[in-house]
């Protein structure tokens, strides 16, 4: 790892010196702080005036650095741990490790992708291809008050471009050396006032081991009507059609052939399909300057179907989600604003697994009503930010099969709060201090215990986190950081009936979060800098099982540290370093079986423009050819290698 890092710190040292401008270049000055967020209050907000470590990953960003998907970006971010297969991954911040599903809130435009069950039916979070994009904001810890249950570890809002007021469009291509074909087509055009946009990609994907592959599509129309200079409206329908097969996870002897090890037939992999489809209808109204008002319904259809390796496990899932959330912001007094919204979810879930002798029947449905207010004083200096949020969430549970039947409605009564202290000390910097409350209502699976089918003793997860953070242009550099604790009572569990295969879920559990995050970034001239560093430090300290306490939270690394270069060899040509470094993390809650070894991985872009509506790019991710592992099980024994080096290329087409 030490001579890694050590290459790597001649590179900076090589490129920094090459340049003939090496200086902080002030026009750069600014830029971030006066970004844009969305994910913060709802409506848009100024870096400078979030109380967050707000990570925007911007299509430029992503056109840059060359990313293949939603995952792929989000890979760099150190707040965020990639867990699991690279096609279907388990996205998590904040140290939630194995509870991620359930406490990181992914949205796609502000709606989430959750499904009701979180352990047989998890949404895919690949479903957007990156060329549709405009943004990816990643906000750790928070959005209780505005995106209710389940934001503990924080909230990832991938924001799709729209077709009006776009012009052209765009043609790519990608290969790599695993055998991987993808193709994109967009095109958008304005006539008059509506504006229409089409996203067309079919990905051909071919992953490092044999087996592992998808076949997917994904189609977007968006249709933008201009009312007059303050209304819009916009129509979006997309579809996501994917049929992928992975392999098993291979034992230690077989790691020295990881390609193929462990595959000798088809009934060797387990396979996943997957369509959804989904539309959306977003009103939005500029009624003064001092008055904002959103209004976004949606729907929501998805089919899974996983079958296990040896044709084991089969489960046939439909989740259908339908929603409304309007939203009013208004400015009042000369530095105040106040947001109030309502949220309606009514979501269901019917799940199929087993034959048909030897079945296993779910019809789940949670129905969701909330309110809330986030209102934002200043004066002089300093803002203060008071928010509540009440919710109410009723539960229809159905289950049965050939002998056990579970018929029950049940209600849960939530809320969370928020309030921050952000002082503006300068032009460019502020210091701020947040407290929130949060809660996770249980998910309907989680409320009926599998062996008697009859209603699980858990209750809503509640947690309080602390916060201080900081951003500023310190020394040429911008700068953005904070420090935080977490503590949750009630955390749910899943515990093991001794002797059988079932399990209970009760609220035995009590843990804790706490940690840092600090990014920075420096501009000499035609060079850029990029630093980050994530500390997560977490501990059980009350469960169930007494041999749990004080351990660890599994899958979570202690440290993660990320070093980006962007060097402008000339106006046409540039070249892109990536290198993440994660620590070592433990497999299990037993803190046993082993760690997952600490990794170094580097990717190298070269990006060449011969016009400028033509970009050329090839690159190595994994330059080093570092060795480590997408999972390991929790006994340690079983093995899911991740993808050793491997070299791209590409093209895209502006027209």
């Amino acid at each position: 790892m030490n001579k890694k890092i050590a290459v790597l710190s001649l590179l900076v040292t090589a490129l920094s010196y090459s340049n003939d401008d090496f200086f902080y270049e002030e026009a750069n000055k600014g830029v971030k702080l006066n970004e844009s967020v969305i994910s913060t209050t709802g409506f848009e907000t100024s870096q400078r005036n979030v109380t967050n470590t707000v990570t925007v990953i911007t299509a430029k960003d992503i056109e840059e650095k060359n990313y293949q998907s939603v995952s792929d970006a989000l890979r760099d971010v150190p707040s965020v741990n990639i867990i699991g297969d690279p096609k279907d991954p388990i996205i998590d911040m904040r140290g939630q490790g194995t509870k991620a599903a359930e406490n990181v809130q992914v949205l796609i435009d502000g709606i989430s992708t959750g499904s009701l069950d979180s352990s047989h039916g998890r949404m895919p979070i690949n479903t957007v291809p990156v060329e549709n994009i405009e943004k990816i904001e990643v906000i750790p810890g928070g959005g209780a008050i505005l995106y209710g249950s389940g934001t503990r570890g924080g909230v990832i809002n991938i924001i799709t471009k729209s077709g009006a007021g776009y012009k052209g469009g765009s043609v790519s291509s990608e290969f790599t050396s695993f055998g991987t074909k993808k193709g994109d087509v967009s095109f958008g055009t304005t006539v008059g006032d509506f504006g229409v946009g089409i996203n067309y990609t079919k990905n051909d994907y071919k992953g490092f081991r044999d087996g592992d592959e998808s076949d997917s599509e994904f189609f977007e129309g968006s249709l933008k009507y201009k009312i007059d200079e303050n209304q819009n409206i916009t129509l979006k329908y997309s579809r996501y059609d994917e049929n992928a097969t992975s392999p098993e996870r291979l034992t230690k002897e077989q790691l020295s052939d990881p390609t193929q090890s462990g595959l000798t037939s088809s009934k060797d992999l387990a396979m996943l399909d997957v369509v959804k489809d989904e539309f959306n209808l977003k009103y939005e109204n500029k009624i003064n300057d001092n008055l904002k008002l959103d209004i976004l319904s949606f729907y929501q259809e998805s089919d899974i179907e996983t079958v296990g390796t040896k044709g084991s496990g089969r489960i046939e899932l439909e989740d259908k989600k339908v929603g409304f959330k309007p939203k009013l912001q208004l400015k009042y007094g000369e530095n105040n604003e106040i947001v109030f919204g309502y949220d309606f979810i009514s979501q269901e879930m019917n799940r199929v697994t087993g034959s048909s002798t030897n079945y296993n029947l779910s019809d789940f449905t949670k129905m969701t009503n909330s309110g809330f207010v986030l209102n934002r004083n200043r004066f002089g200096k300093i803002e203060f930010t008071q928010g509540f949020r009440y919710e109410r969430a009723d539960y229809d549970l159905k289950r049965k099969d050939n002998t056990r039947n579970l018929d029950e409605k049940i209600t849960k009564e939530n809320y969370a709060a928020e309030a921050t202290v952000n002082y503006l000390y300068s032009d460019t910097g502020n210091v701020y201090a947040k407290i929130e409350r949060g809660f996770r209502s249980p998910l309907p699976p989680e409320m009926a215990n599998t062996q008697d089918y009859s209603l699980s003793k858990a209750d809503s997860e509640t947690y309080l986190t602390y916060e201080l953070g900081a951003k500023d242009y310190i020394l040429g550099s911008y700068v953005n950081g904070a420090v935080y604790y977490t503590e949750t009572d009630n955390e749910i569990a899943r515990v093991a009936i001794p002797g059988t295969f079932y399990f209970d879920y009760y609220n035995i559990g009590k843990t804790k979060r706490y940690g840092a995050e600090l990014s920075a970034e420096q501009y000499f001239g035609k060079l850029t800098v990029r630093e980050s560093y994530a500390l997560i430090k977490t501990e059980i300290l009350e469960s169930a099982n007494s041999k749990l306490e004080g351990k660890e939270i599994s899958d979570v690394p202690t440290n993660k540290l990320s070093l980006g270069l962007s060097y402008e060899v000339t106006p046409k040509f540039t070249v892109l370093t990536e290198t993440v470094y994660t620590s070592a993390y433990y497999i299990n809650d037993e803190n046993t079986g082993g760690k997952q070894n600490e990794n170094v991985v580097t990717n190298v872009t070269f990006n060449y423009n011969p016009t400028e509506t033509l970009k050329l790019y090839t690159g190595v991710r994994n330059l080093f050819n570092e060795k480590y592992y997408n999972s390991i099980k929790s006994d340690g024994k079983y093995f899911d290698p991740a993808a050793e080096r491997s070299f791209y290329a590409g093209f895209k087409y502006n027209f």
